[in-house]
């Protein structure tokens, strides 16, 4: 009897293709990040290492965690050349830190992250004072032409799954919106100093790497590999050569109180 697939756990699945085809994070990000907490840092869910190697420029040492076995091995591939970031195939929940850290980051994968202890974790993780930052990358469609193509396709192949259309509602970079990101993801007490911060890019793709893209999110990989094929054939032949997509890419920070 085949095991239930894990949401969470099929990024390997396409690894190399994930490598290629997402996009990285703001070199003004790391800085920002670096300004609020300090080394040594340890990420959680490191996948094939973009932020890895983003925060490993500034020289801080890294302790780079990633559950995923073909996710880690692009990792250590891109990691083989710096000396100051450590990877460790493992998943945070099970990941036992030797030494206290300045920084706990986490790009794109603190949602898989257990809810019951995934707070806990990280405040065990850090010393007293040090920063958690996390961060995601949310992109949609530049033209509407053609975010009504992808709407309709998915209407026809996949209802379920709802892509993205629009920016970030919450107001990143105010008050409120960390308060709202708080109370969201249940922060608890002992973390405080909140901030926001957004960043915005647009990159334009080939239409095959565009649906590659797609291919490497979980909500499209745990789709029947028939749904999923005519879904993506449908983009193909629709959506023209290119999609230029805008990114935004949200901050979020808390520092453990002392």
């Amino acid at each position: 009897m085949t095991s239930p697939r894990i949401q969470g756990r099929v990024f390997g699945e396409v690894a190399d293709e994930y490598d290629r085809v997402r996009p990285g994070y703001p070199a003004q990000l790391a800085a920002d990040v670096l300004a609020y907490a300090g080394a040594p840092a340890l990420e959680v869910g490191a996948g094939t290492g973009k932020a890895t190697e983003l925060f490993a420029a500034s020289g801080v040492d890294i302790v780079a965690t990633e559950p995923d076995p073909a996710m880690a091995a692009v990792l250590a591939r891109r990691s083989a050349g710096l000396p100051n970031v450590t990877v460790t195939v493992s998943t945070f929940e099970e990941y036992v830190p030797e030494r206290a850290f300045g920084l706990l980051y986490c790009a794109q994968a603190w949602h898989w992250v257990d809810k019951e202890v995934r707070w806990q974790r990280a405040a065990a993780a850090l010393a007293p004072g040090g920063g958690l930052a996390l961060f995601w990358n949310i992109d949609w469609p530049a033209d509407d032409g053609v975010t009504a193509r992808l709407l309709a396709a998915h209407e026809r192949f996949a209802p379920h799954i709802r892509p993205n259309t629009g920016p970030i509602a919450r107001p990143i970079g105010e008050e409120a919106g960390a308060r709202e990101w708080a109370a969201e993801m249940g922060l608890p007490p002992e973390f405080g100093d909140l901030g926001t911060r957004l960043y915005r890019s647009e990159r334009t793709l080939p239409v095959a790497d565009y649906v590659t893209l797609l291919s490497t999110q979980s909500s499209y990989r745990i789709l029947d590999e028939d749904v999923r094929e005519r879904l993506f054939g449908t983009l193909l032949d629709t959506l023209g050569a290119h999609v230029t997509v805008n990114v935004e890419t949200a901050l979020y920070l808390a520092r453990h109180l002392p």
